[in-house]
């Protein structure tokens, strides 16, 4: 299993790495990341102080690696989305047990584009999922009864470790971590009432046996002590930069300064959009769109736009999982319809002003999964009539990667070839 997570991990950074050096300037918001991350090289004030410094840390190192160039600016997106990959692997092991399910999650995730693009521009989102991906798969491992008491609190440390360094580079990886501590404490008043009357519930997703041995004094150091301290630790760089003047008690006071600059965000942007657009890809987003040559004859284009057959087909894979759960308590499908309406469905109460479609990122990347569900469970696959489906539905995706590859990697087209790969006005 290891030897084959390091496999994926090669293919996938070289994958991730080539035409990297396109587009030449900033990709969208490298505008505001990559300054902030030399000037922590530099050791001078941090002008980006609206988010956490960690992924700001990750590209400078980057830079530091690769120089002040484009392949320095996105090294590390490409490092850390070959773990994300990598991630997903271990986490669809956790969830389905299975290696073959495991390896077709692994390709479709691959080229579901979402990863491909993220993993190719030097943004904190590429950062967070690394790491919150990871933190998924490290919390899902603790839900089994079999395991002893000694084995769930490490999971659970190296969740909380994962959580808080994951919320150092972006603050939404609070919503996963809310939620994970509030998904213990349900699950504890289900054993107590369980318990209590005497009532056997459906089957084992909540076992009476599970996390046999674990106090709530266990929870609070390893999924509220943990993170925080971890999360604390990347501002030590601050200490170092002579114009901040910074101390221990500035970390905590920081804290509400950044949440009113996440409020105060009300600049207009022509690639703006609604949460509730980006389930059904109706506004992906333009990251760059350069003109090259005589009379602008030649353009490079990237644009963050999800497999249309895997985002499309994974929201009904994502109903099945629902019904799945309420029906017969399927753990696998509570996950899975657990992680994207967490992901997704948060974008409807987080007080943010202004949305794009990369927001959808976490949960798209979910879909894979939804999506293996429905055409890895014998119900379904009586139901589809042949196990074959599955892979012609695999093929059918990398057909569509490549076809709009040219608008995915910046490559070089024709100026007024462009409007091939849009589909609907809306994405231009």
């Amino acid at each position: 299993m290891v030897q084959i997570g390091f496999l994926i991990y090669l293919f996938s950074q070289t994958f991730f790495l080539l035409n990297i050096q396109f587009p030449r300037s900033y990709n969208f918001d490298e505008f505001h990341y990559i300054p902030a991350a030399k000037q922590f090289l530099e050791h001078k004030l941090n002008k980006n102080w609206e988010h956490p410094p960690l992924g700001k840390l990750i590209l400078a190192a980057g830079i530091s690696i690769g120089g002040d160039r484009p392949i320095g600016w996105r090294c590390m997106s490409t490092f850390f989305g070959a773990l994300t990959l990598v991630g997903l692997y271990a986490l669809s092991l956790v969830l389905f047990r299975d290696l073959k399910t495991a390896l077709w999650i692994t390709f479709l995730t691959l080229f579901n584009q979402l990863l491909y693009v993220q993993a190719r521009i030097g943004m904190l989102d590429t950062f967070m999922f690394a790491f919150l991906v990871w933190a998924m798969a490290a919390f899902c491992a603790t839900w089994d009864p079999r395991n002893n008491c000694n084995q769930n609190r490490r999971l659970f440390l190296l969740t909380g470790i994962l959580l808080g360094l994951s919320a150092a580079c972006k603050w939404f990886a609070l919503v996963p971590w809310i939620s994970f501590c509030l998904l213990i404490s349900l699950v504890r008043l289900l054993q107590g009432w369980q318990t209590q009357f005497k009532q056997p519930l459906k089957n084992d997703w909540y076992h009476p046996n599970l996390w046999k041995g674990i106090s709530w004094t266990d929870w609070l150091f390893t999924l509220v002590g943990v993170p925080i301290f971890f999360y604390s630790l990347t501002y030590i760089p601050y200490f170092f930069i002579p114009e901040e003047d910074f101390s221990i008690y500035k970390i905590f006071t920081s804290q509400p300064r950044m949440w009113q600059g996440q409020l105060h965000v009300v600049t207009t942007h022509p690639y703006m959009s609604q949460w509730t657009d980006w389930a059904i890809l109706k506004r992906p987003i333009w990251y760059a769109f350069e003109h090259e040559g005589a009379q602008n004859r030649w353009v490079r284009g990237v644009l963050l736009l999800g497999n249309p057959l895997i985002m499309w087909s994974g929201l009904l894979a994502v109903l099945v999982c629902a019904w799945e759960w309420i029906q017969r308590r399927d753990k696998t499908a509570f996950f899975i319809f657990y992680f994207y309406s967490i992901y997704y469905f948060s974008w409807a109460i987080i007080p943010r002003k202004i949305l794009f479609y990369y927001y959808y990122y976490p949960a798209g990347m979910v879909l894979s999964l939804a999506c293996a569900y429905v055409f890895h469970h014998p119900a379904y696959q009586k139901l589809l009539r042949t196990e074959s489906t599955r892979w012609i539905f695999l093929g059918a995706s990398i057909l569509l990667f490549v076809y709009f590859s040219p608008i995915l990697a910046a490559l070089k087209i024709p100026s007024n070839s462009f409007p091939t790969w849009m589909w609907f006005p809306s994405w231009i």
